[in-house]
């Protein structure tokens, strides 16, 4: 009798190893920063769609995919918070529960919040965006490593080259990875699983 219960233990053990071997094995999708540090500097303070004193905290409890972008951008925007959309919803459809915010950050400085409001809300009602003003762009920018540049051009509409990839931030507000283009949403969705 005893022999049995041994053999149901180690049966057992055996088990919950493969188990964790399984999920600890597993390779996320994004490239690790390894970042102790929080996405926004400390103390500071943005507009955003939904307060007017958006920071570290406003990225807690929930991870973040953070994209910067513009309202004007004619194709890479759009497709990119379309796909971001689309993982949204199949994480609701999957009724995945994971807490998983989109912060959309505009590169345009005339970008107000309002019109960026309209913007991020007309792809998701879940979408947040921040306007920026040169200084706090530049400095967030070199933080986490974006690269925008206005694009000369004679009309009245500004347009602008920019970082394609989307941020992540942890449930600290730790900026830990980046999902480097093509943007794939079922990597991102496998991630939110096995990760998030």
């Amino acid at each position: 009798m005893k022999l049995k219960y041994f053999f149901a233990v180690i049966l057992v053990i055996l088990i919950a190893q493969g188990l964790l071997s399984i999920n600890s094995s597993y390779s996320p999708h994004y490239t690790n920063l390894n970042s102790e540090q929080s996405f926004f500097p400390d103390n500071a303070k943005y507009k955003s769609t939904n307060s007017d004193h958006f920071g570290n905290d406003n990225l807690k409890g929930a991870y973040t995919l953070i994209f910067f972008g513009y309202t004007n951008c004619p194709d890479y925007c759009p497709d990119t918070l379309v796909k971001v959309r689309k993982l949204f919803k199949s994480i609701e459809d999957k009724n995945i529960n994971k807490n998983v915010n989109l912060l959309f950050i505009s590169v345009d400085t005339k970008d107000k919040v309002s019109k960026i409001k309209k913007y991020v809300e007309y792809f998701d009602k879940s979408f947040v965006g921040i306007e920026t003003n040169s200084k706090n762009l530049e400095l967030l920018s070199k933080r986490v490593g974006v690269y925008y540049k206005k694009i000369p051009n004679e009309g009245s509409i500004d347009f602008y080259d920019h970082t394609g990839a989307i941020f992540l931030t942890d449930k600290e507000s730790k900026l830990i990875g980046i999902y480097t283009p093509p943007i794939d949403i079922n990597n991102i969705l496998e991630d939110v699983i096995r990760v998030f």
